[in-house]
């Protein structure tokens, strides 16, 4: 029975699997090999026979360095299970060469390094464009006046480029006036190169710069109905208020779908003053009109309930 039960877990041994990092080895370049033990079987040490006459006794996780490129068939075996698999190695040049940063350059999205806000303009975004050589995973971090905005991990494979940009995280602040410094902080891999910084400026707003509405649709309600509006504006974003006269509500804060675009809900009170009526925005308690105007209607009359014979009711 002894002897059944380790064929047994021999035959599921070779059904597991063993896992590498990276997924295309390179030669020169430590590999990552892991092998892990099915559910119920006790953990014990691990035999490795790396395919290229090499082979080690350690734990379920460990490297090996391959000097020349080509297939290898890897084994791992323990008491009671064992695994095999094929890797390929490949020369540590071009797409395979080992993950490196070779050039990272931020700039805002006119390509300036420098930009100007007015005090509470959103959204603001710093953009980072990067070339690297391998395949790896990035970790980094956006920093605002040295300190950490957040930290994130992104595959990068294949050597070649990518665009990064501060929207994973909240809008860069415009709250406080004055100059702000941005810089991408490489954790891994290594860089040989000082990450770049640029910066940015917060200005106190004036009239001609203040968040607008240039567009509303539908531009005409009536009173006593409930209407979602279609609202476009420069400068238009999250803490811009909306205020269309006190006889029309926002029944529920806006929704933007996009930088600048919104959707948001009003009802016009049965008592609204009809007429033209400019849109306004509110940002610090400093107002902008229009350009965007909204038409009040009358209601619509309503329709008299026809008797028996097909006449209105008199």
């Amino acid at each position: 029975m002894r002897h059944l039960c380790a064929l047994l877990f021999s035959v599921v041994a070779f059904a597991q699997s063993i896992s590498v990092m990276p997924g295309l080895p390179t030669t020169g370049t430590p590999t990552s090999l892991i092998f892990r033990f099915p559910v119920g079987v006790p953990v014990s040490p691990v035999t490795w026979q790396f395919g290229d006459g090499q082979s080690q006794t350690g734990g379920s996780v460990i490297t090996h360095v391959y000097k020349q490129p080509g297939t290898y068939t890897v084994q791992a075996s323990s008491q009671f299970v064992g695994a095999s698999t094929q890797i390929r190695v490949v020369t540590g040049m071009g797409p395979a060469a080992p993950f490196a940063i070779s050039l990272l350059r931020l700039r805002w999205e006119d390509g300036r390094t420098d930009a100007s806000v007015i005090q509470g303009f959103t959204p603001l975004a710093a953009y980072a464009d990067l070339k690297f050589e391998g395949t790896g995973m990035l970790q980094a971090q956006w920093t605002l006046d040295g300190v950490p905005l957040g930290t994130f991990i992104r595959q990068l494979g294949f050597a070649g480029q990518a665009t990064l940009d501060t929207s994973l995280f909240l809008p860069l602040p415009t709250t406080e006036l004055g100059e702000h410094l941005v810089s991408l902080r490489i954790l891994t891999p290594e860089t040989t190169f000082q990450s770049p910084t640029i910066r940015y400026f917060v200005r106190a707003g004036d009239a001609d710069s203040l968040p607008r509405i240039d567009d509303i649709s539908p531009a005409s309600l009536r009173r006593g109905e409930e209407v979602e509006l279609r609202v476009s504006g420069r400068g238009f974003g999250p803490g811009v208020r909306l205020y269309f006269g006190r006889d029309v509500a926002l029944v529920a804060p806006p929704r933007f779908s996009d930088p600048g675009h919104a959707l948001v809900t009003v009802f016009v009170a049965p008592t609204a003053r009809t007429g033209q009526r400019d849109v306004q925005t509110i940002t610090k308690g400093k107002r902008a009109r229009g350009p965007a105007q909204l038409q009040i209607l009358p209601a619509l009359p309503r329709r008299e309930p026809k008797s028996a014979d097909g006449e209105g009711a008199s």
